[in-house]
């Protein structure tokens, strides 16, 4: 204190003010720098715990939509009476006008599963025009019975590349606890 006794006013006032800087550089670089950095730090996990809730809101969106899908399907499967997949595809394709065009429908091999049954067939057709096979995959498709349509391939014959030759796989499932 009796350094600043020997001192003149205006080298008081100096020191004052000095003294006040540093208590006032110290009070922002220890209380307030650490809150305004913490305040956005905080708002930085704000926005990015809102992008997540969205993302979590747009995969459960989906999940639902899924889970409809499936819930449909497997009550699709289960309302079904036993059929013969090859009898109804012969009657479809009657029905598209393809009939002729089939050179052959074979059963194929599915791998197995835990809660279904799939039955599939595999269909080769020759000299069929891609209307027609629009018309008969479409049949397919809306049938009652519940049939998926697999690995189709198409390719123009070489003679005439308005006709196609066309193979493709169909196949249905029967739950495990409906097969006699």
């Amino acid at each position: 204190m009796n350094f600043l006794l020997t001192l003149q006013m205006r080298e008081k006032v100096l020191v004052v003010c000095a003294a006040v800087a540093v208590i006032l550089a110290l009070v922002y670089w220890l209380a307030i720098n650490p809150l305004l950095a913490n305040a956005t730090r905080l708002d930085r996990q704000i926005r990015n715990a809102q992008q997540e809730l969205a993302t979590l809101h747009a995969h459960r969106r989906e999940y639902l939509q899924r889970q409809f899908v499936l819930d449909r399907i497997n009550t699709q499967i289960k309302q079904q009476t036993n059929f013969s997949i090859f009898s109804r595809l012969e009657e479809l394709a009657l029905n598209a006008g393809t009939r002729d065009k089939i050179l052959h429908m074979k059963p194929t091999a599915s791998p197995p599963s835990e809660a279904f049954t799939e039955e599939s067939v595999e269909i080769k057709m020759e000299g069929v025009t891609l209307e027609q096979l629009n018309t008969y995959l479409y049949e397919i498709e809306q049938s009652p019975q519940f049939l998926k349509i697999k690995r189709l391939y198409i390719k123009p014959q070489l003679n005439n590349r308005q006709l196609l030759s066309v193979t493709f796989r169909v196949s249905t499932f029967t739950p495990k606890d409906q097969q006699s």
